[in-house]
């Protein structure tokens, strides 16, 4: 917690913003002439909603939180009323990971798109809609897999490294990995000059 709070003092320091998900939609296709920030999480731990959701909350910090809808309520995952009081923020927004949170890339595509569509019912259920932007697991997938999301999703992303420009897919939009393995500062330093 100690270095994702030394990243978001680096962040402020330099001037970034934090870019407001709710935008990517409006926004994806018109040249920014300043760089801001995306945050994205994934998984729904309940080590986020310990740790991370009260220092993001204080500071009114936006980002995606990708869930899978298996493991909600289930040892180390957050539960549905920890995930509706995090969406009931206007700054947070909850992002769609699939339901089993499988390597699907090599099964049958009617197990991936049966994956999805029993996701999209337990979101629907529980959070009363379906969440327009998925995050692949594992940052993976395949030609099948992306052409199905293209076509029910408004933007996915992959775990590839880069930035977001225009020359960039909306539905294999990279992400930098900034975890305990791949978070320390001269690292992060270097990623978040990158244009």
């Amino acid at each position: 917690m100690e270095v994702f709070k030394n990243h978001i003092e680096i962040i402020r320091d330099i001037g970034y913003n934090f870019y407001i998900p709710s935008k990517l939609k409006e926004n994806f296709n018109i040249p920014k002439q300043n760089k801001e920030i995306l945050i994205t999480i994934d998984d729904g731990f309940q080590s986020f909603y310990i740790e991370a959701w009260p220092y993001l909350k204080k500071y009114k910090i936006p980002f995606i939180l990708f869930i899978s809808t298996k493991a909600v309520n289930k040892k180390g995952y957050m539960t549905w009323d920890q995930i509706r009081e995090i969406e009931s923020e206007k700054f947070a927004f909850i992002g769609h990971h699939s339901h089993t949170h499988d390597y699907l890339i090599n099964e049958p595509h009617e197990v991936f798109v049966s994956d999805i569509e029993k996701a999209n019912s337990i979101f629907k259920d529980k959070l009363g809609y379906i969440p327009t932007i998925f995050s692949y697991p594992f940052g993976e997938y395949s030609k099948l897999m992306k052409n199905y999301i293209s076509e029910n999703f408004s933007f996915s992303f992959g775990q590839h490294s880069g930035v977001i420009d225009l020359n960039k897919e909306k539905y294999e939009l990279p992400r930098f990995p900034i975890n305990e393995k791949y978070g320390e500062m001269k690292r992060f330093k270097s990623i978040i000059n990158y244009f």
